[in-house]
């Protein structure tokens, strides 16, 4: 059965992989294999051996978790080959989780992932002949483990999300951890204020990194090379003993995965005021309403709400361990930017549901429009609670009109996106009823989140400039401007983009539905311009990877940067132009942040232009 499942993900692989998901899987490998070799390089560093062993045990300790959390946070992981595809042959629960662990052995990821710990060889070469072979044997393992264990938290997390209360906490959970691993910097930075750099890690976090299992194979190491063989025994032992455990309690969760459903069930929602008042509004009410009864029960839209919403707490929560408040006051900011990203699929989430909307005529502008104000609903008084107490507990009076005014137009721009996103760029997914045993099944949608990432933050350019003006002049009534200019350039991107939005439903509906029902796979009907043209496989690389890399220049080498600069200050880190003298500093950030939009705008442009081509050839008229 191994061989067979092999062979069918080999071959899925080979007819998938084309496109947008092989620039995607070029991208990702790319940035893998430089993580890979980063790895090494850390292994075998200069620095002293307390320091080296403790950063090493931390890059470890990175993998791991990005074994655990990747696969959840970029849409439920490889579910090309599925355990209920299985369900009706009698196979004993553990065989079928061995043959799906080998399955998850083919790829590129743990091709990489095994380069990155050929690292315990580098690292072991200068502990002596026994470790370093002792090592060779540690690699495979290495990698067994976090493959495992990384089955074992997906299997998991799709049998806790089956109730709308751990539909939340787990979001919690994925947020914290997701949040932690993005404010790593502060770990850094009290590193070098406290001068630990010098001395290894505080003995504490040191051991903790140990403790976990990605640094067994380390202690192991260690231990041997200090001739402790009881203590390298017991954890090359829990290096075999974890996967095999790992893989028994899979059996038993795939089991349940196949014969059980999840519960989407929420509350009874059905009379309360706002949506009674909601429901006597008219078309769009209506629409509003059954929106938010769809946020309160479906798990899938739940779960990332409060995904964005945790989100943004940890993550301006974190810097407090140095004394930092000035994230504070930008909490709402981040809900509303990731909120928006992972909103962005609206239909697609609802699967072929579309139908009920096209079939009845006239209803495909309160269909939008209705969503549209269901996600305020949802996502402004959150968003508008922490920017308040945000502000009142870490921000000066300079940061009010630049919080109200970039929040008013986030909110605006997310609004208007999130509902042109999802018909232009729908990803088609899994029906909420048949998500099988995984209730997060939201197909894959990381590029469109990590596109929205980009995006909607563009939309609070205008208001930001109207602040940054009013503090350059020293005047406080053009300072507060920037708020009215926020709730304008809002509500004129929710109207625009949502008029844009209804309008291509209006003509595309039967496309987007044939789409959703086909998995992505119907095209455009010949002799017209409805259906969305699909690139050519090296185009949409291009595009891809134009559409991801360009954030990198755009914000962390040239907004962020910029926005240091204008602060005064002198922190350094990855910023390319916090490394220069003064002359260069602001025209090497601001030449990043122009490359940044330079890329976006080739990649949309590369993508329009060969529409309008397909259009031409096909003889319909430009509209």
């Amino acid at each position: 059965m191994v061989g067979v499942l092999i062979l069918m993900k080999l071959r899925v692989l080979a007819n998938s992989t084309s496109g947008t998901r092989a620039g995607g899987l070029l991208l990702g490998t790319v940035a893998g294999l430089a993580l890979a070799v980063a790895t090494l390089m850390l292994a075998g560093t200069e620095a002293g051996p307390a320091l080296r062993a403790d950063l090493f045990a931390a890059a470890l300790a990175v993998w791991l978790f990005g074994w655990l959390l990747g696969p959840v946070y970029t849409g439920g992981g490889d579910d090309s080959i599925r355990p209920e595809q299985l369900a009706l042959i009698p196979l004993p629960p553990l065989r079928v989780a061995v043959g799906f662990l080998a399955v998850s052995f083919v790829g590129v990821g743990p091709l990489i992932s095994l380069v990155a710990f050929s690292a315990l060889v580098v690292y072991a070469a200068g502990l002596g002949l026994a470790a370093f072979t002792v090592a060779l044997l540690l690699v495979p393992l290495q990698l067994a483990m976090v493959v495992a264990l990384s089955r074992l938290m997906l299997a998991a997390m799709a049998l806790a999300v089956r109730s709308r209360l751990s539909a939340v906490l787990s979001a919690l959970v994925n947020a914290g951890v997701n949040a932690t691993l993005n404010q790593s910097w502060v770990l850094l930075w009290a590193a070098v204020q406290f001068g630990l750099v010098d001395q290894g890690l505080p003995a504490g976090f040191s051991t903790l990194l140990r403790v976990l299992p990605s640094g067994w194979a380390l202690v192991c190491l260690d231990a041997v090379a200090r001739g402790d063989w009881p203590l390298a025994a017991a954890a090359g032992t829990g290096l075999v003993a974890l996967p095999a455990a790992a893989v028994l309690i899979w059996s038993r969760l795939l089991l349940r995965r196949t014969t059980t459903r999840p519960v989407h069930r929420g509350p009874h929602r059905g009379r309360t005021p706002l949506l009674d008042r909601l429901d006597a509004a008219g078309p769009v009410g209506g629409v509003a309403a059954k929106e938010l009864r769809t946020w309160s029960r479906d798990l899938m839209r739940l779960h990332l709400r409060w995904f964005a919403i945790w989100f943004g707490l940890v993550y301006t929560l974190w810097p407090l361990a140095i004394g930092w408040t000035g994230l504070l006051p930008w909490a709402g900011v981040v809900v509303a930017v990731l909120a928006a990203a992972t909103s962005a699929n609206l239909y697609g989430l609802d699967g072929t549901a579309l139908w009920l909307t096209l079939v009845d005529p006239g209803t495909v502008r309160a269909d939008v429009r209705g969503r549209q104000l269901a996600w305020l609903l949802q996502v402004a008084p959150v968003a508008l609670a922490l920017t308040v107490a945000g502000t009142v507990l870490g921000g000066g009076a300079w940061t009010w009109p630049w919080a109200l005014g970039l929040l008013a137009a986030l909110l605006g721009g997310g609004a208007g996106l999130i509902a042109y996103a999802s018909v232009v760029f729908l990803v088609p997914g899994p029906e909420p009823a048949r998500r099988g045993g995984n209730p997060l099944d939201a197909g894959n949608i990381f590029g469109q989140v990590l596109a929205m990432l980009v995006v909607v933050p563009v939309t609070a350019v205008p208001a930001a400039g109207v602040a940054l003006l009013g503090d350059r002049l020293g005047s406080p009534l053009l300072s507060w401007a920037a708020v009215a200019v926020g709730l304008v350039t809002g509500a004129a991107c929710a109207w625009w983009l949502g008029r844009a939005a209804y309008r291509r439903l209006g003509e595309n509906g039967p496309e987007l539905l044939g789409r959703m029902s086909g998995g992505g796979t119907a095209g455009p009907r010949a002799g017209t311009r409805t259906g969305r043209v699909k690139l050519p496989p090296r185009q949409a690389a291009l595009v891809t990877l134009l559409m991801v890399v360009c954030w990198i220049p755009l914000f962390p080498q040239g907004l962020v940067p910029l926005y240091l600069i204008w602060q005064g200050s002198d922190t350094k880190l990855w910023f390319l132009a916090m490394h220069l003298g003064d002359p260069y500093r602001v025209p090497v950030a601001a030449a990043m942040a122009v490359l940044g939009v330079a890329l976006l705008w080739l990649g949309a442009g590369l993508s329009r232009r060969w529409e309008r081509a397909a259009a031409r050839d096909r003889g319909v008229p430009e509209r």
